[in-house]
């Protein structure tokens, strides 16, 4: 399909019985969600219409997103939308970062995206780093080396197969990939792509020199696009499929990252931190520049865009999929516990019999997670915890802990004093986890809006097609969803 971006006015937004309404697809690691945003012109109220699971598939050693069948789901809740609520006037896909997916030459996609814990990248990470050195690549684009980064994939995939740079036409980031699914129109949204290490750090561009030392060509890379864009309608087939009228298709913050932090509102921006907790916890603070230092590399921190085009440093830390992967395999052992029952339990123990380091390798694939953490325990000689109580306490102790060293060196990398820490997302829902981290870090913990990827995702359209300016989003949320505040209950951790 050969579509161009169109504008707001061509799309034909229209608003409806005095009120917005619009579609956020929040797309997480482990799961998916539908959910329909109504901003009658003062507050904005969320509701979700459908979620789905993200099971990752695993075919012949390699690991793989389902994502025929994450696309059908989206399908299925922009239905169920509709004939809920009558006409949509937008949509806006977010997802997790580094993954992408292959269009042919023809605009079809070559195969199922592979999941960024597949491990092929390893057996190529050694002669890429020799072509494009660690420091180099942070230097280059401000965004941490990881095995994980598009960067890395991207060469293992053209290692690994010699052919496939002639047949591959362009790649799509996951978000991009969804929203040309619905409207044949292939873009590269800012945000997404500033998590691939594929970007120039200062002027987030495309980075002629890692593409020339890699040897991959540019031309396989859409036409970039700002957070906020109006790229085009949902595909007429795909309409009638659905039997739904015209829906605009934004680019919105793709990055769900990015979402999350363009709903958060702040209290004091310049003395507040953000810690986005999910799957992966994201700890970090706005800055109006990357932050492109040897200490910030030694760190671990990396630059990701925001909406507006300002700057996210942040460190990735492997966050509640350590407890995602003990539930796991709880429930496949016969012994599901339910997430209010983990918080109980962990409730139950003044404090954590051991610590770990949620970043260690260790903790990075699926696995028997309660047994990892026993292992990690008897390496680093600590008390080895046994049963779901300490462990669950072991994890979220850990994770506490974790902030907090990164909200110390966020102070040391900008120098500047973080008096808030605002965290937002599904892990806010565990009340013990806020507590924690307000004992661990020292500081007021403002918890909230729960589901701030999806808010986020819906206040970047309702900029894009014009209803509000950009400086009304924090208004917005505080008008609509109250926060919840933690203090230290005892002296910060040494």
């Amino acid at each position: 399909m050969d579509r161009s971006i169109k504008s707001f006015g061509e799309a034909g937004v229209q608003k409806m019985d005095d009120t917005i309404k619009l579609l956020a697809i929040d797309l997480g690691a482990s799961s998916g969600r539908v959910m329909l945003g109504i901003y009658d012109g003062d507050t904005l109220r969320m509701e979700e219409i459908h979620r789905f699971a993200n099971i990752p598939v695993q075919i012949r050693g390699q690991l793989y997103w389902d994502v025929l069948k994450l696309f059908h789901e989206m399908k299925q809740g922009i239905q169920k939308a509709h004939r809920m609520f009558g006409q949509l006037q937008a949509l806006s896909v977010d997802t997790w970062g580094v993954d992408y997916g292959f269009l042919d030459k023809q605009g079809q996609l070559l195969y199922s995206p592979h999941h960024y814990r597949d491990q092929r990248m390893a057996a190529n990470s050694t002669s890429m780093e020799a072509l494009l050195p660690p420091r180099e690549q942070f230097a280059l684009t401000g965004n941490q080396p990881s095995l994980i980064n598009t960067v890395y994939q991207l060469y293992s995939d053209l290692q690994g197969n010699v052919d496939l740079i002639q047949t591959v036409g362009k790649i799509l980031m996951m978000p991009d990939l969804f929203h040309y699914l619905f409207s044949g129109i292939a873009v590269a949204e800012q945000t997404i792509w500033s998590t691939s290490g594929l970007l120039d750090a200062a002027s987030s561009e495309i980075s002629e020199e890692v593409f020339n030392r890699l040897g991959i060509p540019t031309a396989i890379i859409p036409e970039g696009v700002s957070a906020g864009t109006v790229i085009g309608l949902v595909d007429p087939e795909i309409q009638a499929e659905l039997g739904i009228g015209p829906m605009t298709i934004i680019a919105g913050a793709s990055h769900d990252t990015a979402s999350a932090v363009a709903s958060i509102p702040y209290i004091r921006k310049g003395e507040a931190a953000f810690i986005s907790c999910g799957t992966w916890s994201l700890v970090g603070m706005e800055t109006l520049e990357p932050v492109v230092t040897d200490q910030s590399y030694e760190y671990g921190f990396t630059n990701e865009r925001c909406f507006g085009s300002t700057n996210r440093l942040l460190k990735n830390i492997t966050g509640l999929w350590i407890l995602q992967e003990c539930d796991r395999n709880w429930a496949e052992a016969g012994e599901p516990v339910s997430y209010s029952e983990m918080v109980q339990l962990a409730g139950t123990l003044a404090q954590a019999p051991a610590i770990i380091d949620p970043n260690d390798p260790i903790f990075s694939t699926p696995g028997n997670m309660p047994q990892r953490i026993r292992e990690y325990c008897v390496k680093t000689v600590q008390p080895v915890p046994h049963t779901k109580a300490e462990i669950i306490r072991v994890i979220l102790e850990s994770l506490a802990l974790s902030y907090s060293q990164t909200i110390d060196e966020l102070e040391a990398l900008t120098e500047t004093t973080i008096r808030t820490i605002h965290m937002v997302g599904g892990g806010i829902q565990n009340e013990l986890l806020c507590q924690l981290t307000a004992n661990a870090t020292g500081r007021e913990i403002v918890a909230g809006p729960a589901e701030a990827s999806a808010i986020g995702n819906i206040v970047v359209q309702l900029a894009a097609i014009g209803i509000v300016e950009a400086s009304a989003f924090r208004d917005i949320v505080a008008r609509s969803y109250t926060p919840v505040s933690y203090h230290p209950a005892i002296v910060k951790h040494s």
